[in-house]
């Protein structure tokens, strides 16, 4: 992927974006969550220049405002300043990557810790998504999925904290698909991984489902490293 990719030839996808973002009271907040949402959405990619004047014309905001929304991404790892070459979408590396997935064993092993027995609804309901996309084979469809069930899982806890790192982190992990994974063979084992972590939870399994959580984050994050590696 070209670092030097600009947002001048993602602009109609962001813009698109945009005319579906509620007013913006809160300039810099908004103009924050509207860049994420358009890297959410692949619109701005990992390693994309943020242009600076095109991005505040296209977001209506002023470049002191976007300015300070960068601030905020940067903060949350999500975008990068290059000394003399400007702001970009942040691209993971190796680091980073190891670095996050011991973030998101803490987070996610605090909250199968606590979380209450019983159905979890809502990783079904992203299960079933993930199959329907695995079918049809769309990368993005089920890497949404995926994050979508343990995200669920998270929720499960009953912790408004805890959910905010997650997302944080989902945030994050989007750049990585998006940086990494093009092919849905990648994707597609980890809709039986899903499942079978959801069986161990539901059914009173936590120490085996807690195993089995982190055997599953160490081989992802291998995966993604080995990826890395070869690009």
């Amino acid at each position: 992927m070209n670092p030097e990719t600009t947002t001048i030839d993602l602009a109609p996808s962001l813009a698109d974006i945009v005319r579906t973002r509620p007013s913006h009271a809160q300039a810099t907040g908004w103009a924050a969550e509207t860049l994420r949402t358009a890297m959410d959405a692949g619109a701005l990619t990992p390693g994309s220049k943020l242009a600076e004047e095109h991005l505040a014309a296209t977001l209506g905001v002023s470049r002191n405002t976007l300015r300070a929304a960068f601030t905020l991404l940067e903060a949350q790892n999500l975008v990068e300043r290059i000394p003399n070459r400007g702001v970009f979408v942040a691209n993971p590396g190796p680091q980073q990557v190891a670095d996050l997935f011991i973030e998101r064993w803490a987070i996610q092993a605090a909250a199968l810790d606590v979380a209450p027995a019983g159905p979890i609804p809502q990783a079904h309901r992203a299960l079933e998504r993930a199959e329907e996309a695995r079918e049809r084979g769309s990368v993005t469809g089920m890497a949404g999925a995926n994050q979508d069930f343990h995200r669920a899982l998270v929720d499960h806890a009953g912790s408004a904290r805890l959910t905010r790192a997650m997302l944080r982190i989902l945030a994050e992990m989007r750049l990585l698909f998006f940086s990494q994974v093009t092919v849905p063979g990648f994707h597609a084992p980890y809709v039986e991984r899903n499942a079978h972590l959801l069986n161990l939870i539901e059914s009173g399994q936590r120490e085996a489902a807690r195993t089995y959580l982190r055997n599953y984050l160490v081989a992802s994050r291998d995966k993604f490293l080995r990826r890395q590696a070869d690009s």
